[in-house]
C-alpha cells in the first residue's frame, strides 16, 4: 500500500510540475505576442488632406507578411512643430504605440488609442483636437479654439481611457517616425492600423492542473470507498 501511495505521489508531482511549466510558457508567449508585426526597416509614406481624418496616409514599399500593407490609412497629426508636405514621399520607421520608441514612451498613448476607438461620430477636427490635447511632441500646443465635440472626446477619455489597450480587431495607433535623411525636420504622425493580435492566456494549463487534481482526488475517494 505504501508503494502504491508513493507512486501516486510521484506521478502527481510530475504532472503538476508539467502543468506549471506550461503555465510559464503560456505566459511567455502571451508577453511576446502582444504587439503588431511591423517592418524593422523604414518604408515610404506620403500624406494628403483627409476627409474623415486629418491625413490620408499612403504607405509604400512595405514588404509582405506584416500587419501593414501598401494601402491608405487614416492618419493624424501628433507633432505641430514641423510641417508635413502633402504628396511628398518621405521615409519613415513604423512603431506601435503599444511599444513606442525612446523619446515617445511617456506620451499618453492610452488616451489616443481610446479616442481612436470612441470617436462617437465626431468631425475630423474634433478628433484631431482631442488627440492634440493628450499628445503633442511640441509640448503644450493648444488650438485657438477647442470645439465642444473635442471636449466631449477629451472628457470621455479622461473618465474612461486610462490604461486602455485596443482589443483584437480595433484600431491601434502606429507611429510614423521620419528617418533623419531629410535636410529639414519632418513631422511625426500616426496612422490607424487594425490590431491583429489575439491574446493568449495561461488559463488552459491552469485548467489542466485543476482537472488533474480533481481526477486524482476522485480516484482516492473511490479507493477509500472500496475499502469501506
Amino acid at each position: 500500500m505504501k508503494v502504491a501511495k508513493l507512486r501516486f505521489a510521484i506521478v502527481f508531482i510530475i504532472l503538476a510540475t508539467l502543468a506549471l511549466v506550461l503555465v510559464g510558457n503560456a505566459g511567455n508567449v502571451a508577453a511576446a505576442e502582444t504587439d503588431l508585426n511591423l517592418p524593422s526597416d523604414p518604408v515610404m509614406m506620403e500624406v494628403f488632406n483627409g476627409t474623415v481624418s486629418y491625413f490620408e496616409t499612403h504607405l509604400m514599399d512595405v514588404p509582405p507578411g506584416y500587419d501593414v500593407t501598401n494601402t491608405t490609412y487614416l492618419g493624424w497629426c501628433i507633432d505641430t512643430r514641423t510641417p508635413l508636405q502633402r504628396g511628398q514621399p518621405i521615409q519613415v520607421y513604423l512603431y506601435s504605440s503599444l511599444n513606442p520608441p525612446v523619446g515617445l514612451q511617456n506620451e499618453k498613448w492610452d488616451m489616443v488609442n481610446y479616442i481612436l476607438n470612441h470617436k462617437q461620430g465626431k468631425e475630423k477636427m474634433d478628433i484631431q483636437e482631442a488627440i492634440w490635447y493628450f499628445i503633442d511632441i511640441d509640448g503644450g500646443y493648444t488650438p485657438p479654439q477647442t470645439s465642444q465635440g473635442a471636449w466631449d472626446l477629451i472628457n470621455d477619455a479622461i473618465a474612461n481611457g486610462g490604461g486602455f489597450i485596443p482589443e483584437h480587431g480595433q484600431p491601434v495607433a502606429v507611429i510614423c517616425y521620419p528617418t533623419p535623411l531629410f535636410p529639414q525636420e519632418v513631422q511625426i504622425s500616426i496612422i490607424e492600423v487594425q490590431n491583429t493580435v489575439i491574446p493568449e492566456f495561461p488559463s488552459v494549463p491552469i485548467m489542466l492542473l485543476m482537472m488533474m487534481t480533481t481526477l486524482f482526488a476522485a480516484i482516492i475517494c473511490k479507493k477509500k470507498e472500496a475499502k469501506v
